[in-house]
């Protein structure tokens, strides 16, 4: 989005909007390398997720997951998968801008680089939304392509359905990450640009009386730490099977009070993996818990 408008959409009273935003939401440099470790958590997560409804579908248990060398060298399934990735992200930038038309904005379509990444966008004008309106923007992809991913694995169960799926919902951990800001306050608040021309995100101005939701502020510190747990779990994990395979057999068994977190083995004509998700969920929630009541104490403490 680019400057704020000078009309306010669909009822809202412009003389009770500040003209300096209540919170801003910017894309920093720190920000944009922990959304991409994020996101390549969030790829293998949700490769995963989908694997259990492919598997439903097929009427099989999922795990444990084997990866023959067949498979992994199958280059038609390969160069399908790939070519469905690179389509999943075109649609996706094209429902957020077909959605920013909808509510008057003029966006444009571009690629650039983050964290060394590289990634397409949707990048509006001079529009400025209701709450809702930049929600539906936001969460339109994810929800729009996985549904539609979903129907077509049901349809015609193959896994090369999982690369398009994943690779939208990995690209969509950014968009989670605003409308996370967003949820936090009611629907009467107005998002412009920021006030800060050359910053990357957006301003939220709330009209007088408007305030962030009780509990926001615990809720936010849960989900940040219960990710921040994943992401460190996450690389713990592959950090071991790198080890493994680079100076012993390629097996990693990870197991607390008997149930398996992870096991991952290496043979001759095959991976085998499997993933304990309870044991795993427990932990990030643990996690996300525990930051929240630090948070809670350092707010306390810095209290006069």
């Amino acid at each position: 989005m680019a400057g704020v408008s000078d009309a306010t959409p669909n009822g809202i009273d412009r003389e009770s909007v500040p003209e300096e935003p209540t919170e801003t939401v910017r894309l920093t440099r720190s920000v944009a390398v922990g959304l991409v470790l994020v996101s390549v958590v969030a790829a293998f997560a949700s490769a995963y997720a989908f694997a259990l409804v492919l598997a439903a579908v097929r009427g099989a248990p999922l795990e444990p997951i084997v990866l023959t060398a067949r498979t992994l060298s199958n280059r038609g399934l390969l160069l399908g998968a790939i070519g469905l990735g690179l389509v999943a992200v075109g649609v996706h930038e094209l429902l957020h801008g077909a959605f920013m038309s909808r509510y008057g904005d003029s966006p444009s379509y571009g690629v650039g680089v983050a964290a060394f990444v590289p990634y397409a966008y949707a990048r509006g004008g001079p529009a400025s939304y209701e709450r809702n309106q930049l929600l539906v923007v936001l969460l339109a992809p994810l929800a729009v392509v996985t549904a539609a991913g979903t129907v077509a694995m049901v349809i015609h169960p193959s896994p090369v359905w999982l690369v398009p799926l994943s690779v939208n919902a990995a690209g969509s951990v950014g968009d989670l990450w605003m409308a996370l800001a967003l949820v936090r306050y009611p629907p009467g608040v107005r998002v412009g640009d920021h006030p800060q021309p050359t910053a990357r995100g957006f301003g939220i101005y709330a009209p007088d009386g408007l305030e962030r939701r009780p509990g926001a502020a615990a809720l936010s510190r849960i989900l940040a730490g219960a990710t921040g747990t994943t992401v460190a779990l996450a690389a713990l994990l592959g950090g071991l099977v790198v080890r493994s395979l680079a100076v012993g057999t390629g097996t990693v068994v990870v197991a607390v009070d008997g149930w398996t977190v992870f096991r991952h083995e290496l043979h001759a004509t095959a991976v085998v993996l499997e993933v304990g998700v309870p044991p795993l969920a427990a932990l990030a929630t643990g996690g996300g818990l525990a930051w929240a009541l630090l948070g809670a104490v350092r707010d306390a403490l810095a209290k006069p």
